[in-house]
């Protein structure tokens, strides 16, 4: 037989083309996830620096309350907004399955995060201190957001997730380690540590990217 055309035919060969292929569109069809990790890190650090001097020093804060809240605030909705219109032109024209896992992973965050918002008015109303507010969004954001991501990237199979979700975990640690409202800084290495993960996602990809399982179902 003809080594030649052997080669040609190899079914590995041909494999590793078609996953190749298949993963070059994912990734065109997939938001750019370097940009995002980006825009969120900054909003993190804009927003808990904004946070932070609305409490300290403690007594002769640097920031008046309404200042510190709106700078958070403002970050995190240009964040939202950002990633909202670039990932929907990124994912515009495709459906199925996997559009579906994305629609209620989404609304999943959505949801866990209004859950965790009402629950912290309800402890406030209870008697809660600031400080012990301060605490609880902290972690709480932290704690829906790192399981959630956690089990999107089994949903995804995807390692650059299950480092995120790990870090936000790992946030929330350190936010119950350090008295309030120094754990608020916590938040702010948290988004240093976003900036980091895109900042390897798009020039050592091999890093921190690629399937968890191998060969398993990638559902993004």
């Amino acid at each position: 037989m003809d080594s030649g055309n052997s080669k040609e035919i190899d079914p590995a060969r041909i494999l590793q083309g078609i996953e190749a292929d298949a993963q070059q569109a994912r990734e065109g069809m997939s938001p750019n996830q370097h940009l995002l990790f980006s825009i969120w890190g900054g909003a993190w650090i804009i927003a808990f620096l904004g946070l932070y001097f609305v409490l300290a020093p403690q007594g002769s804060p640097l920031l008046p309350a309404a200042v510190g809240i709106g700078i958070a605030a403002a970050a995190f909705l240009i964040a939202i907004v950002i990633s909202a219109v670039h990932s929907a032109k990124r994912g515009s024209g495709t459906k199925g399955p996997s559009m579906a896992q994305g629609a209620i992973y989404g609304n999943t965050f959505s949801l866990g995060m209004i859950i965790t918002a009402l629950l912290g008015w309800r402890l406030h109303a209870e008697g809660l201190s600031t400080m012990g507010m301060v605490t609880f969004a902290l972690s709480s954001l932290c704690l829906v957001i790192g399981v959630l991501v956690v089990a999107g990237s089994l949903l995804f199979n995807d390692r650059t997730q299950l480092i995120f979700g790990a870090w936000i975990l790992a946030i929330a640690l350190l936010s119950l380690a350090a008295p309030a409202p120094l754990n608020l800084l916590a938040g702010v290495l948290g988004g240093l540590g976003f900036i980091v993960l895109g900042l390897l996602r798009g020039s050592k990809p091999e890093l921190v990217s690629g399937s968890l399982i191998r060969g398993g179902h990638a559902g993004a």
